[in-house]
């Protein structure tokens, strides 16, 4: 077997048996000894360094950890979904908590030690070297790894609301998949800004046809014939600008700029505007959506050579918990096959 049919039916030629193409980066892959390492690094180099601890964070670190990779993870340790009591629409683990989810995680990585090091904090700085990446915790040590992955997830701006914060996740929330079954039927207010939630508000129909639609002051600026198939829906448009959102057993009140009583609803939906955190990734080149999210492909790397992205930062997302964790098993092979890659080149 000459060398161009041996790579072909080697570890190379999954690539292609599963429609995932050799991406031709030049990483030098690093040997470990069996001592684990229980705290982070400086002058190590890293096969791979993961900025962000969560689901698609934690998911790629077991990937590349069952691959013998050495891996550093920088976990800033506030997940988007921290003050979630529960993680919906997640195959096997429906309703638990998001924190039980992640320390079980943690806990399965445990077997990796010797590949594996996770530091708390976040990262301040990303440069790119000839060969390699530094990455600047907030303590200001430099990390040196030879591939990065952005994990970092996004950030929720919320609508400027008395209360709504405090009830994020908890009452209010901007995701039907992940909470209309358990909102079903409910007599629920949509608050957007105009028009901008009223596509959330159509979805929402799925699950219950008793909808208030505030648009916080702003015009609702549809055509006659949508607004009259809207309504048709359930929806009722309000143009009120609401001011304060509290809850009690009773359900969600809702206090208008009109100075009236509260109206009474069973629950909330109130999307903010979502921008990535992508900065650290735009500084060294990576090309960035209107919304700041990374453009990859469908191995999740950047146009950036030796960058990947996944979970909610990237272009390939639907910001489900479940996407999130499979993205991270994506990039990890697609890592893998770069470093073996090497071997033969």
């Amino acid at each position: 077997m000459n060398r161009k049919s041996f790579i072909k039916h080697s570890a190379l030629g999954l690539g292609t048996l599963f429609h995932m193409p050799f991406t031709g980066n030049r990483f030098a892959a690093s040997e470990i000894d069996e001592a684990f390492h229980d705290e982070a690094l400086p002058d190590m180099l890293y096969d791979v360094i993961i900025i962000g601890g969560s689901y698609a964070g934690l998911s790629a670190a077991m990937g590349l950890g069952r691959c013998r990779r050495t891996v550093l993870v920088v976990d800033a340790g506030l997940p988007r979904n921290h003050t979630s009591p529960q993680a919906n629409n997640v195959f096997s683990r429906d309703g638990q908590d998001p924190a039980e989810i992640r320390n079980a995680a943690k806990s399965q990585l445990e077997q990796y030690k010797p590949y594996l090091t996770r530091v708390q904090g976040t990262v301040t700085h990303v440069e790119k070297r000839e060969a390699s990446f530094s990455v600047v915790h907030e303590n200001g040590t430099a990390f040196t790894g030879q591939a990065v992955i952005f994990a970092n997830g996004v950030t929720d701006n919320l609508l400027d609301i008395a209360g709504l914060e405090e009830l994020w996740g908890r009452g209010v929330y901007h995701c039907p998949y992940c909470h209309g079954w358990e909102n079903r039927d409910k007599k629920t207010v949509v608050i957007g800004e105009g028009t901008s939630a009223m596509g959330l508000a159509s979805t929402v129909t799925n699950w219950t046809n008793n909808i208030t639609y505030f648009s916080q002051g702003i015009p609702v600026d549809l055509p006659d014939d949508t607004i009259k198939l809207i309504s048709g829906l359930g929806i009722t448009i309000e143009h009120g600008t609401v001011q304060h959102i509290s809850k009690t057993e009773a359900g969600i009140h809702i206090r208008l700029d009109d100075g009236n009583e509260p109206l009474l609803f069973e629950t909330c939906y109130a999307p903010g505007r979502i921008t990535a955190n992508s900065g650290l990734a735009e500084a060294i080149g990576c090309e960035l959506r209107p919304n700041g999210a990374i453009v990859v492909d469908d191995q999740y790397q950047s146009d950036a050579e030796g960058v990947y992205a996944i979970g909610d930062i990237c272009s390939r997302t639907n910001g489900q918990v479940i996407h999130a964790a499979y993205s991270g098993t994506v990039v990890a092979a697609a890592i893998n096959r770069v470093f073996i890659g090497r071997k033969f080149t």
